[in-house]
């Protein structure tokens, strides 16, 4: 009888965590840097700088698709395997990190979610994964 060892999905050391982790937090760091000064002189739920928001969310969007994209293709350059899974993570971080700084008083996670509305909110941390998840592919050796 032979025996049967299992094999993990991803061998150890496989997962590049100081590549997830400080690429989560430079694109956090890129995001406010971008978007805040953005949002300061042309409106942002949360600002008391007016009510007009469009150029703040289209901005948004633009910069959590774009910026996610650059950091996950820069964290994936390296990664022998499982990119997408790295990308996923990135994004996942990036988003933890995103929800602390949104509950430094005296806000709140649920008085950002209603600056944005909830669908709004869902939808552009969203595009911050899928970002990161197609940077990271991309960035596969062909």
């Amino acid at each position: 009888m032979t025996a049967v060892t299992e094999q993990p999905s991803i061998a150890p050391g496989g997962l590049r965590w100081g590549r997830i982790l400080v690429a989560a937090f430079l694109l956090e760091v890129v995001l406010f840097a971008v978007l805040v000064p953005i949002g300061l002189r042309f409106g942002m739920p949360g600002a008391g700088n007016g009510t007009d928001y469009r150029v703040f969310f289209v901005t948004v969007p633009l910069g959590c698709l774009l910026f996610a994209y650059c950091f996950g293709r820069w964290a994936g350059r390296r990664v022998a395997s499982h990119h997408a899974l790295h990308g996923a993570l990135i994004g996942v971080t990036a988003f933890l990190i995103y929800l602390a700084v949104c509950s430094i008083p005296p806000n709140t996670i649920a008085t950002v979610i209603a600056g944005y509305g909830a669908p709004r909110f869902w939808a552009f941390n969203g595009l911050r994964l899928v970002g990161c998840m197609a940077g990271a592919i991309a960035a596969r050796p062909r």
